[in-house]
C-alpha cells in the first residue's frame, strides 16, 4: 500500500511540474487571448517536445480548441482537435484533477456536439454515424454526471443511453447494443416505451445461450414490468438451448415442485411436440416425446378448465398416437400380402407340404400376434383423443361468436371426432353390431357439423 501511495504521490508532483510550463497558456485563456495561448502552447512544445504526450499537454490543447470551436465557422476542425486532445487527457489523468482545477468546457463542447450529430444522423436514418456519435455523447456525459460538473444532478443522460442503444441496433452493431441496453435495465430505467428494450435484451441473451445473465435480465424486466408476460421468454430460451431429454427432466423438475404454471405447461407441451419431429430421433423416443405433450397439454388444462386449445392439443397428442400404432398394424397387414404374395406352391409330398404350410403359417400367426397385441393400446389411444378433444369442443361449442382460434379449433374437432368413431365403427362392425350402430350414429353427428365452422 505504501509504495502504491509512492507511486501516485510521483505522478501528482510530476503533473503539477508540467502544468506549470502552461501557466502562460493558463493565463492567456483566462484573459479571453486564445491565439496568444495557442502561440504560447506551440512554442512550449517545440521548446521541450516531451511534454507533448503529457496530460497537461492533452488538457490545455483541448482548452485551446474548446474556445476556438465556439468559432465553429472560422475554426471548422476545432471540435475533431478537442475531441482528439480530450480523448488522450483521459487516458492519462485518470483523477481528471486538471480538469477539475481549470474548467471543464472541452467535456461539455465534445457531449454537446456529440449528442447534436447523433441526433442529426439519427433523423436521416445515418445509422452508423448516429451509433458513432451518441456512443462519445454517453462516454462525456457519464463523466460529467459523475464529477458532478452539471447543474442537473441526475446520474446518467437517459436520453443519449436509449439513443445509443437504438442507433446500434439499427446499424446492427449487436455487442454494442446489448452494452446500451443493459445499462438502461441496470440503472432501473423504467417507461412503457422501453419495455421492447427488455425484450430485446431477452431474446439476444437467448441467443447467446448466456444462462447467467439472462436469468439476471429476466428479473429484472419483470419486476420492472410485473404487469407484462416474461414466461414465454424464459421457455423460449429453454427450447432454444436445452436438448429435449433437458427439457423433459426440466418439465419434471417443475412439476413435481409445483411451480409450474398454466402457460410453461401449453408451452412445453409444444415443445415436446416439436421434439419428436426432431431429425434423427428414434421412433422410441418420438413416442416417448408425444406421450409426455399429452401430459403437459393435460396439466396445463387442469389447471384452468376452459383452456380449449390445451385440451385439443393433449387430444391431436393422443391421436397421433393412434396414427404411429395403427400405421404398424397397416404395415404388418402389408407383410401378410406380401408373405401371401412370394409364397411358392407347396410341395407335393405330404410329409413336405405339413412342414410348409406350418412354416408359413408361423410366419402369418407371428404378425397376426403382433396386430392383435396392438389392439388395446389404439384403442386406449382413441378413446383418449376422443375424451380430451370433446373436451375441447365443449369448452367453445356453444359460444354465440367464435373468435378466429375458436373457430379454427372447433372445425377441426368436429372433422377429428367423425374420423375417430368412423375408425370405432369400422372397428366393430360384423363383430358388436349394437356398438357400431352407436358409433356410426356419433359419426353422424360430428360429419354433420363440419360445414357449420367452415
Amino acid at each position: 500500500m505504501k509504495k502504491l501511495m509512492g507511486v501516485l504521490t510521483i505522478l501528482v508532483a510530476m503533473q503539477t511540474l508540467h502544468a506549470q510550463d502552461f501557466e502562460k497558456v493558463k493565463t492567456n485563456l483566462l484573459i479571453g487571448k486564445v491565439d496568444d495561448a495557442k502561440a504560447d502552447y506551440d512554442k512550449i512544445i517545440t521548446k521541450k517536445a516531451s511534454l507533448a504526450g503529457t496530460a497537461a499537454a492533452y488538457y490545455w490543447k483541448s482548452k485551446i480548441y474548446s474556445a476556438y470551436h465556439k468559432d465553429a465557422a472560422k475554426n471548422p476542425n476545432a471540435y475533431n482537435e478537442v475531441k482528439t486532445a480530450l480523448d488522450e487527457y483521459i487516458k492519462a489523468d485518470a483523477s481528471l484533477q486538471l480538469a477539475k482545477d481549470n474548467g471543464q468546457e472541452p467535456f461539455f463542447d465534445v457531449y454537446i456536439r456529440s449528442f447534436k450529430g447523433g441526433v442529426d444522423s439519427f433523423n436521416v436514418k445515418s445509422w452508423k454515424g448516429a451509433a458513432a456519435h451518441f456512443i462519445n455523447a454517453v462516454k462525456y456525459s457519464d463523466i460529467i454526471f459523475a464529477q458532478g460538473w452539471a447543474s442537473s444532478k441526475q446520474k446518467f443522460d437517459t436520453t443519449a443511453i436509449i439513443y445509443a442503444g437504438y442507433s446500434n441496433q439499427n446499424a446492427g452493431n449487436l455487442d454494442e447494443t446489448i452494452f446500451y441496453y443493459k445499462k438502461l435495465a441496470d440503472n432501473k430505467v423504467v417507461t412503457p416505451e422501453l419495455v421492447d428494450v427488455y425484450r430485446y435484451l431477452l431474446i439476444q441473451l437467448t441467443n447467446k445461450k448466456d444462462k447467467a445473465q439472462f436469468d439476471t435480465y429476466l428479473a429484472m424486466s419483470a419486476a420492472a414490468y410485473p404487469k407484462e408476460s416474461w414466461v414465454e421468454y424464459g421457455t423460449d430460451y429453454i427450447d432454444k438451448n436445452l436438448s429435449i431429454e433437458e427439457k423433459v427432466a426440466m418439465f419434471d423438475k417443475l412439476v413435481a415442485g409445483g411451480s409450474i404454471s398454466e402457460l410453461e405447461c401449453q408451452m412445453f407441451g409444444d415443445m415436446f411436440m416439436s421434439g419428436k419431429s426432431t431429425e434423427g430421433v428414434s421412433q422410441e423416443n418420438s413416442d416417448k416425446y408425444i406421450a409426455k405433450a399429452a401430459e403437459a397439454y393435460k396439466k396445463a388444462y387442469t389447471m384452468n378448465n376452459k383452456n380449449f386449445a390445451a385440451a385439443f392439443n393433449a387430444g391431436i397428442s393422443y391421436y397421433n398416437q393412434f396414427t404411429v400404432l395403427d400405421e404398424k398394424v397397416s404395415d404388418n397387414i402389408k407383410a401378410l400380402q406380401t408373405i401371401n404374395t412370394n409364397k411358392p406352391a407347396a410341395p407335393k409330398d405330404p410329409k413336405k407340404k405339413a412342414a410348409f404350410d406350418a412354416f408359413y403359417k408361423a410366419q402369418l400367426d407371428s404378425v397376426r400376434k403382433i396386430n392383435t397385441s396392438l389392439d388395446a393400446p389404439i384403442k386406449e389411444k382413441v378413446d383418449a383423443a376422443i375424451e380430451w378433444i370433446d373436451k375441447a369442443y365443449n369448452v367453445i361449442k356453444d359460444k354465440e361468436k367464435l373468435e378466429r382460434g375458436e373457430k379454427n379449433v372447433a372445425a377441426r374437432s368436429v372433422d377429428f371426432l367423425a374420423t375417430l368413431y368412423a375408425y370405432k365403427r369400422d372397428k366393430t362392425r360384423g363383430k358388436d353390431q349394437k356398438a357400431s350402430d352407436e358409433f356410426d350414429a356419433k359419426f353422424n353427428i360430428y360429419d354433420k357439423l363440419h360445414d357449420k365452422y367452415q
